[in-house]
């Protein structure tokens, strides 16, 4: 199936991509292999001699000192674009999309890394200059860099190889959303919690859209920790992307990876975006499956509802585990895209115009695309829109063929007619798959809940209308955690410290609240006091309590002095450590129950 024949027979203009010059090019990793709880960028460069082997660089350190402003651009080795690979006009091209629209000015995509590029805003004006495109600076408004806090300065320390990142970024968003605004946002360091951080300073910024061109294994094992840092990538109605790795299906294709997909791809509040190999076929585009684009099934995260009823999805074996990726665009590097860097990366690799690829590229391509067609539009999160178009053949193209890996007869590893791992529902093709329908738009109904009554920590399936753009659920005045089943149907937890309330749904569109309340059964709505030495006296109020009910704080068990229906009286056991209060009945309410908040020995 070809891109730019697809359904409309786009034709191509006469400056489009030629055949691809990969003959004395190897492929280099800019950033070296992710580890755990650090990012690596997903960028890989195309450069001359030595095979791939011996380019394979270790990952450059910080130098010391911040980062400086923009500053002239130094000279380079390379001072014209590599021939044949492509140019903004080629993605134009294939992705048949306008460079502006009426609503583009309006958005902001950010783009979050590691370190500082000094040279990012001057880079950008030389692709500007090059390519034609308007020039996007901090003088006119149009770019902008902050730190991990929101500041201008100081900057973070400088990093050749995410440098590099920096510039496949901010000209790839650039490239795609001409007349959008560019915000950088430069993490102290690759560390994820520090990527995290910055993601949220993106939004706060204004963003309302945020590329994330980085990833690291997943951790089954301190799962916790990976859905606590997952919360900030949680941000209803911004679109938030991921690159889903360059190291193939479960990180095969990286020696010492563990077989695990990364994260943030597999978390269900973003859109992971997988590569392709983007060429072009006479006077058309086509794309495969890149052998090195990430995917897999997550070990930590659920798919989101979504995902699980689009059709081909049970093909892909994960089950109702989170499967990478949603869409993709173009990665491959032997297929890249023009970028210019002059900072030098720090081992050897020329400075000035190069050939990236990776899924770097195509976290910023899809963000973009969201940006030219007006962002979110009040959905929550932004991937049930493409989802809501699988299939479709006017909106997304297909990949078909190509593989990353080896995975048996499954579709997490290989492209297949509809949904599959590597490239999700397919690349969009113009704008139509970024509209979403009305179910995704409209004000939500709340019409029931069942059952009507049970324990903190039990679920609810909550039942209405308009429900897949919900972006926060309350039981009285408490945030509870939902998982959307469809759109009419939530799966929500009654929250700790629950009391007898209504549910509240909410979406951009408008709220809904439930005619009945909810009555828990078992749950501890307060304890007092908060801090104490072992043999201290604390005093817990709720309800479900009885003779038969036990105490432990953070697992150890404590004695229970008195007790009622709605009061225990304990003493702070020895041992004790910083944590929730747990309350346990064998008897009706049978279950276990734990605080708000933690107590302090």
């Amino acid at each position: 199936m070809l891109l730019a024949a697809f359904v409309l027979g786009w034709g191509v203009s006469a400056s489009a991509l030629a055949a691809q010059p990969t003959a004395g090019y190897q492929a280099q990793v800019v950033c070296g292999t992710p580890r755990p709880l650090v990012a690596a960028c997903a960028a890989i460069r195309l450069v001359t001699g030595a095979p791939a082997s011996a380019q394979l660089a270790a990952r450059p350190s910080a130098s010391a000192g911040e980062g400086t402003a923009a500053q002239a651009v130094p000279a380079v080795e390379q001072p014209t674009p590599l021939a044949g690979f492509l140019t903004p006009q080629d993605l134009h091209t294939a992705y048949a999309l306008p460079t502006e629209t009426t609503a583009s000015s309006k958005q902001t995509v950010a783009v979050v890394d590691a370190f500082d590029d000094p040279t990012a805003e001057a880079d950008l004006g030389v692709f500007d200059q090059q390519f034609g495109m308007p020039s996007c600076t901090a003088t006119n408004g149009c770019f902008r860099k902050l730190n991990q806090e929101g500041k201008a300065s100081p900057l973070p320390a400088e990093n050749g190889a995410w440098a590099g990142e920096i510039s496949i970024d901010v000209q790839m968003a650039h490239a795609i959303c001409q007349s959008c605004h560019i915000l950088l946002v430069e993490a102290h360091g690759e560390a994820i919690n520090e990527l995290a951080a910055a993601v949220n300073t993106a939004v706060g910024a204004g963003a309302t859209e945020v590329s994330n061109s980085y990833d690291s294994p997943e951790e089954p094992a301190i799962a916790s920790l990976f859905e606590e840092l997952g919360a900030d990538y949680d941000h209803p109605g911004v679109v938030i992307t991921a690159s889903s790795g360059d190291c193939g299906y479960l990180n095969q294709s990286c020696k010492g990876e563990p077989a695990t997909a990364d994260f943030p791809p597999d978390s269900p509040d973003v859109i992971a975006v997988g590569g392709t190999a983007l060429t072009k076929e006479g006077e058309h585009f086509n794309s495969t499956v890149w052998e090195g684009s990430g995917s897999g099934c997550s070990q930590i995260f659920e798919a989101p509802a979504w995902q699980l009823s689009v059709a081909g999805f049970s093909a892909t074996g994960c089950g109702e585990a989170r499967s990478v990726a949603d869409v993709a665009a173009v990665g491959s590097p032997k297929t890249g895209v023009d970028i210019f860097d002059s900072t030098p990366e720090g081992n050897g690799a020329p400075t000035g115009w190069t050939a990236f690829g990776g899924t770097s590229v195509a976290s910023p391509i899809v963000a973009a695309e969201f940006a030219l067609a007006g962002g979110a539009h009040r959905v929550a999160l932004p991937a049930a829109t493409l989802y809501s178009h699988a299939g479709e053949s006017g909106a997304l193209f297909d990949v078909v063929s190509g593989s990353n890996g080896s995975c048996g007869t499954a579709t997490s590893c290989q492209a297949a007619v509809g949904f599959d791992g590597p490239s999700g529902v397919g690349s969009p093709i113009g704008l139509g798959a970024f509209s979403p329908p009305a179910s995704l738009t409209e004000a939500p109904k709340l019409v029931s809940f069942t059952p009507s009554s049970g324990i903190t920590g039990s679920t609810v399936t909550v039942q209405g209308s308009a429900l897949g753009a919900v972006s926060t659920v309350e039981l009285g005045a408490l945030r509870a955690k939902f998982k959307v089943l469809s759109t009419t149907r939530l799966e929500v937890t009654v929250p700790d410290g629950a009391r007898p309330g209504k549910f509240t749904v909410t979406a951009p569109a408008g709220s809904s609240t439930s005619k009945a309340k909810f009555k828990p059964t078992l749950s501890i709505t307060g304890v007092k006091p908060t801090k104490g030495a072992p043999g201290t006296l604390v005093k817990i109020t709720g309800v479900g309590f009885g003779s038969r009910s036990a105490v432990s704080f953070d697992g150890v068990a404590a004695t229970v002095k008195a007790a009622s229906a709605s009061k225990l009286e304990t003493v702070v056991p020895a041992g004790a450590s910083a944590g929730p209060i747990a309350v346990t009945n064998s008897s009706a309410p049978i279950g276990t129950v734990v605080s708000a908040g933690s107590f302090t020995p």
